[in-house]
């Protein structure tokens, strides 16, 4: 189904480049304008200039692809002679364990969403979307990866890499949360050759980067028009992504909470009353009720120091895949309780942060959500539908700067 192969990335070159920290960065739609200006001020290559060019209008696209182009002309960057996978391995803690989540960099033939070939699970927003469009286009280059996962049990792909995996890495950097990140190269047509194979009968769902994968949609549609309608096998047919297994114990899929900071003329008691029409409703000692919460549960944390309240769904008949914690939120909470665009919510990763923020009066409440599975994303989107904005927290991020996938 979908289609792998390897591309002719364009890195940072190891020659020029004394400190690969210096010169990688966050995702560009996670950085504020502070981090903005200290990695302007870290280093004079810092791909912060490509992904997140300063400028009040659409100059600083065109500033990005100079500045693209001249790190080329002065072998900043460095462009492979050969077509080549990347694989990327971040080691991290997660809830006091070491992990290892393992995946690629490589090429994948852009399809429709109605092929289900590759298939999105989130919604979009336009002006998200236009924004790395005119990036694409000046600079005639994927700059960063689109990040999705197949289904492969058996780990044969994860098997592959480590086996070919004997020479030292690209680099070996470590960030400021603890996260190690280290990148090589494989070009051996038989080892990509066995992936593309071994991946031609998977479906890809879509983790994180919707806005880069639609971008890269209109993009060849726009670059097919301009040459006649033509498809084929051109650069603009493909789009750089990130590759990792569901079923790898290194993927790890945190919840986004959501914070409400005004409940309107309802009071906690109303609340829970018209919740309790829908849900039963358990008060819960603190701990308990914040810990293994079920796939089909969540917990709402108020003012109270002592006390949650879990909620679980009383209609069992409701299909499996419009049971998710998050789906019941959405629509059988803010859709008929809780008027979503006054209610004034906040979306948080970190239950620290969600706890603070009611414990110090900022906000009336907080719904605190359960871990994620990729197989029930994968059943709520092979049935066509999409989950909420901002459900998965895919952790850790892909770092910008790896590589980049020229379009021309």
């Amino acid at each position: 189904m979908a289609t792998v192969k390897g591309f002719r990335g364009i890195r940072y070159n190891p020659e020029k480049v004394e400190n690969f920290g210096d010169v990688l960065a966050p995702p560009y739609d996670v950085i504020n304008a502070q981090e903005q200006d200290d990695l302007y001020d870290k280093n004079p290559h810092n791909v912060i200039r490509l992904i997140l060019a300063k400028g009040d209008d659409d100059s600083k696209y065109e500033d990005a692809a100079k500045t693209f182009r001249s790190w080329i002309e002065e072998d900043i960057l460095t462009s492979d002679e050969e077509p080549s996978i990347y694989p990327y391995y971040q080691e991290f803690e997660e809830g006091g364990k070491k992990l290892t989540r393992k995946g690629f960099l490589a090429a994948v033939k852009i399809e429709d969403f109605e092929t289900k070939k590759i298939l999105p699970h989130e919604r979009t927003f336009p002006k998200h979307k236009r924004d790395r469009l005119k990036l694409n286009t000046a600079c005639k280059a994927n700059m960063s990866p689109v990040f999705s996962v197949y289904s492969d049990p058996k780990i044969v792909i994860e098997k592959l890499l480590d086996e070919k995996l004997t020479g030292e890495p690209i680099f070996d950097v470590t960030n400021e949360d603890g996260v190690r990140n280290r990148l090589w190269k494989i070009s051996d047509p038989e080892v990509l050759s066995l992936i593309e194979s071994h991946l031609e009968d998977k479906s890809l769902l879509i983790a994180d980067g919707h806005h880069r994968y639609e971008t890269a949609i209109e993009y060849r549609n726009i670059q097919r028009e301009a040459n006649g309608g033509a498809s084929g096998d051109k650069p603009y047919e493909y789009v750089m992504m990130f590759l990792s297994n569901a079923d790898d114990e290194g993927l790890i899929i945190n919840p986004t909470h959501r914070t409400v900071k005004s409940l309107g003329d309802m009071d906690l008691e109303s609340f829970l009353s018209k919740l309790g029409e829908e849900f039963n409703i358990e008060k819960m000692p603190y701990q308990e009720g914040i810990s293994n919460i079920g796939h089909e549960e969540f917990t709402i944390l108020t003012k109270d120091p002592d006390f949650v309240y879990r909620a679980s769904l009383r209609n069992s008949d409701i299909d499996s895949p419009n049971k998710m914690a998050v789906t019941l939120l959405h629509n059988n909470v803010f859709n008929k309780i809780i008027d979503e665009d006054t209610a004034g919510i906040l979306y948080t990763k970190f239950l620290d942060e969600a706890v603070q923020l009611v414990r110090n009066d900022e906000y009336e409440m907080a719904f605190i959500l359960p871990e994620l599975r990729a197989s029930d994303i994968f059943d709520v989107v092979l049935t066509g539908d999409r989950m909420p904005q901002k459900t998965t927290y895919f952790y850790p991020k892909i770092l910008s700067g790896l590589v980049f996938n020229p379009l021309a």
